[in-house]
């Protein structure tokens, strides 16, 4: 066969692979917050070592950390993939022509849903707290779109604590997990504010991703409430990392660090807010730089004492 017509037949067979992939697409499209795996696996690091650090415990790595790393972030890849269903109306109107479109998206992403179920049943076999509370999560996640949506259909900021409380939920399986693993417990209020610690760092991004850009904005807030809402959750940053600080005996440098960083974000966010016309896109305090400099700072202060 010549060159030219090898050639050929390589770029025929890279199209045929190409349309097939069009008519059947990708069942997911790419990995659901796979650019946000390592905040994510920060969080979930931090949070078991100030467990650790709070109730003196160490506790040795394994598959079981290994488990729930997975499950951990399985939870937000799951909750993801139930917006993306609550979603699927809004994006394939009814008589839509791209209608069997929504279908065919529908069961794939019923089949992804239920397959992540059952593989989180597997990953959390014999740590009974841990797959509580991950179907507890599970459950509340399907209980914000597809019942408390549903019934306040005109009033999504009564729905808020719903919504929000479904990630919280995610983020104190961490504790339980830990639970099942060392064997200990701690107060209600340790648990909080660590768990309470990633939610502000999660809400943040959540609530700033969107800043500067023309998609909707969570419950369809003005750019006035976001930015409120952005303020409250810097200030309760502040408190929530002072308050860890101190639970684990961190020390003076880091609990300076924890007071400053969010001030820092607070004069950051509202001097340049909302940005000259000329500057279009997300600002560059928004996503997950916050909850990154969170979570190294924490690290820092855990690891190099």
């Amino acid at each position: 066969m010549s060159p030219r017509l090898s050639l050929v037949t390589a770029h025929a067979r890279r199209g045929r692979f190409a349309a097939a992939a069009a008519a059947f697409g990708n069942p997911l499209g790419r990995l659901p917050l796979a650019a946000e795996a390592v905040p994510i696996a920060g969080a979930f690091v931090c949070s078991l070592l100030l467990y650790g650090r709070i109730a003196g415990v160490a506790i040795e790595p394994g598959w079981r950390l290994l488990a729930g790393l997975a499950s951990f972030f399985l939870l937000f890849v799951q909750l993801r993939l139930i917006d993306d269903l609550d979603d699927l109306e809004r994006d394939y109107p009814a008589g839509h022509a791209l209608s069997a479109r929504r279908e065919a998206r529908r069961t794939r992403l019923v089949a992804s849903i239920a397959a992540s179920m059952i593989l989180l049943v597997a990953l959390n076999t014999g740590m009974g707290h841990a797959r509580t509370a991950a179907a507890a999560a599970t459950a509340l996640a399907f209980a914000a779109p597809f019942v408390f949506k549903r019934l306040l259909p005109t009033h999504p900021l009564l729905c808020l604590p719903v919504f929000e409380g479904a990630p919280f939920a995610i983020f104190m399986y961490g504790f339980f997990l830990w639970r099942d693993v060392a064997g200990r417990e701690l107060s209600f209020y340790v648990v909080v504010c660590v768990a309470g610690s990633m939610w502000t760092g999660y809400e943040f991004w959540k609530f700033s991703r969107k800043v500067g850009t023309t998609a909707l904005q969570p419950y369809l807030l003005s750019a006035r409430a976001i930015r409120v809402a952005l303020n409250a959750l810097l200030i309760l940053a502040l408190g929530i990392n002072v308050s860890l600080s101190r639970l684990a005996s961190l020390s003076q440098t880091y609990s300076i660090y924890a007071a400053t960083l969010p001030l820092v974000w607070l004069v950051w966010l509202n001097a340049s807010w909302p940005g000259p016309a000329s500057r279009q896109g997300r600002p560059r305090w928004a996503g997950t730089r916050f909850i990154v400099a969170v979570e190294l700072g924490l690290l820092a202060g855990l690891l190099l004492k």
